[in-house]
């Protein structure tokens, strides 16, 4: 039961902290984000996929920045594992009738964190790296009225590459394509208009 009320609340704080334009105005600014709690008898997990803020620069393009971060805890082992990535994105809106929107977004990112591994001395052992992370993806768009939308991320591109600064880390690469549970996310999304 703990379990399924961690869920629905988690599920209850993206629809609420997930603000982000579907029908915007030239000159309107964007806030978008999503924040997630996942805990359980090993430990627990926080992460922002991501925030960001955007300028329209035009009716259906925007530009700017955003920001993620994953912040894992092991009770059992004592430990935490930072992910973090900021960087710019662009993205474009469709629509498809009066309800509807395909929306594109691509983002370019820098990576950085630290993580515990086990070493070849079976010792665990920590390490940081940095590194960059590109990605594209498609959301489709449901109008609510008022400015309100439902937004489906449905699948998702990407190339992140890892350098390690310390010799417990392995550089690492990783693609991820099509959809999995990563790659698929919902949210509700509110325009905001700057009037001038």
């Amino acid at each position: 039961m703990k379990n399924l009320k961690l869920f629905l609340a988690s599920c209850l704080a993206i629809a609420c902290f997930s603000i982000q334009s579907t029908y915007a105005q030239k000159g309107g600014v964007m806030l978008y984000g999503s924040f997630n709690y996942h805990e359980t008898e090993a430990g627990h997990q926080l992460s922002a996929a991501p925030l960001g803020v955007g300028y329209f620069f035009n009716d259906n393009m925007n530009v700017g920045l955003n920001y993620g971060f994953n912040t894992s805890k092991n009770k059992a082992l004592d430990f935490t594992d930072h992910f973090h990535e900021v960087g710019p994105f662009y993205s474009n809106t469709w629509p498809l009738g009066k309800h509807f929107n395909l929306i594109g977004q691509v983002e370019a990112h820098y990576i950085w964190g630290n993580e515990h591994v086990v070493n070849a001395a079976n010792v665990m052992a920590d390490g940081s790296y940095n590194g960059y992370l590109l990605r594209a993806y498609p959301l489709v768009g449901i109008s609510l009225g008022k400015g309100w939308a439902l937004k489906a991320k449905v699948a998702e591109l990407s190339y992140k590459k890892k350098h390690s600064k310390d010799a417990s880390i392995a550089n690492d690469h990783e693609i991820i394509t099509g959809i999995n549970g990563s790659t698929v996310g919902l949210g509700i999304s509110k325009n905001l208009f700057i009037k001038g």
